[in-house]
């Protein structure tokens, strides 16, 4: 095998050299002392340190059952970056059968709810974000590409891949224009990061446009995002899952609240009170962000004296009208039996996927902090998405939507139609992607 493990004749810039130094010398001992001393408080970062021992082995097996074949690395902050790869993987993987893909995750939520998916040879967490760590595994595992999805770039993955001459692309790259990376005192520090992306392929002009602040032009590519493929291959399969028995939906007019926080459910919760009194068949189906038993037993606090049963327990369901779902993965399928949505973190700081729910031709609704996403913007402008400010914004549109279903199914075909407009970013992901395993 050809090894990619060559260093370039270009060298980084002396602005980036001294980046570095500061980055590693100054800023990364103190992430990680912080982290030390979190660990043994802190659940989810005690998994990430803990689950990070062994890597190399298992690299080293990886690499020796495939030293001939190319390997790509994809890495991803968490579950929902890889969900939205997916079909880009397999993509990749029908038109280069022998390569080998390595998926990496830098958090426990990703790694341990991760599933067998057949474009995928090996999941892993990331190294740790020190050069020595990046280098070792840049030598064991000898990567053709590496990718890394959405947002979650590590300086130090972006300078080691440009120092041994490994492309790099940063697929479904979105950046608003109020992010902190833009802030004219975070954002020299991002152009010595940025401009060593071979190719920054982002989900739409405006993304394109905000960039320009960090990298050339020439650099940037406008594809699309692959989500809106991947919630379409989901959509039939999601369809045959049955969550919740049949028996119990029947006759039930069905909202679900997806991916909630406590600022969502404030104002869900007075909204679902009153039209569960006025309307006895609808049935309110709540879908946590982070399922915690501590979240799980504030919601069923506030939401006394409504009865309300868990998903686990769905066996003993009496007529309860709230089911409080206490599992992660099931979102997307409970969506599909749904007659109006509301996504949530957008009562919080960012809203969710919205077209986890729009792909299912159902109106979808979410709060005012929505600008984060391109998606939702979409959907507003089509009339398949409404912005709600209060309880009372909710009661109005789901009764609107309850006593009119002509209405209703017009919206949400509006909402479908985002989907269907906007698909083909793998296929144009891909080919770029391409060029370069072909080289």
């Amino acid at each position: 095998m050809k090894s990619s493990l060559i260093p370039k004749q270009t060298s980084l810039t002396i602005i980036s050299i001294f980046m570095l130094s500061v980055y590693n010398v100054i800023f990364l001992p103190l992430f990680y002392l912080i982290l030390i001393l979190a660990v043994p408080f802190d659940k989810k970062i005690r998994k990430g340190v803990m689950g990070r021992i062994g890597l190399w082995k298992k690299l080293r097996l990886f690499r020796g059952q495939f030293p001939d074949q190319k390997v790509v690395v994809l890495h991803c902050a968490s579950m929902g970056e890889f969900e939205h790869t997916k079909p880009f993987l397999l993509e990749l993987k029908s038109t280069h059968p022998n390569l080998k893909i390595l998926v990496l995750f830098f958090s426990p939520s990703g790694f341990e709810n991760v599933k067998d998916f057949p474009a995928v040879d090996l999941f892993t967490y990331s190294p740790h974000e020190c050069i020595i760590s990046i280098w070792r595994f840049m030598k064991i595992v000898q990567p053709a590409v590496w990718i890394i999805a959405k947002h979650d770039v590590w300086p130090n993955q972006v300078w080691m891949t440009h120092r041994l001459n490994v492309p790099l692309f940063l697929i479904n790259a979105s950046l608003h224009r109020q992010s902190s990376r833009l802030f004219w005192i975070n954002r020299g520090f991002h152009r010595e990061i940025y401009r060593y992306f071979t190719r920054i392929l982002t989900i739409s002009h405006s993304d394109e446009i905000n960039f320009c602040q960090l990298v050339d032009e020439k650099n940037l590519v406008v594809v699309g995002d692959t989500k809106y493929d991947q919630v379409l291959f989901r959509r039939d399969e999601s369809k045959k899952l049955e969550i919740i028995p049949k028996e119990i939906l029947n006759s039930r007019w069905i909202f679900i609240a997806g991916s909630t926080w406590p600022e969502d459910q404030y104002h869900l919760l007075p909204a679902f009170k009153t039209l569960s009194n006025k309307y006895q068949d609808i049935l309110f189906i709540i879908c946590p962000h982070e399922p915690t038993e501590a979240h799980l037993e504030e919601f069923l606090e506030v939401s006394s004296p409504v009865k309300v049963i868990k998903l686990s327990e769905i066996q003993d369901y009496n007529d309860e009208k709230f089911i409080l779902i206490d599992r992660i993965g099931v979102l997307a399928n409970l969506y599909s039996i749904a007659k109006v949505a509301y996504v949530g973190g957008s009562f919080k700081q960012n809203i969710h996927n919205v077209l986890e729910a729009a792909v299912y031709e159902i109106p979808v609704l979410f709060g005012p902090v929505n600008q984060n996403s391109y998606e939702a913007q979409l959907l507003k402008t089509q009339r398949g998405g409404m912005e709600v400010r209060q309880s009372q914004d909710i009661i109005t549109l789901v009764e609107k939507f309850y006593l009119n279903d002509v209405y209703r199914r017009e919206t949400g075909i509006k909402a479908y139609r985002v989907v269907t407009e906007n698909c083909g970013a793998t296929a144009r992901s891909v080919e770029i992607v391409k060029k370069y395993l072909d080289e």
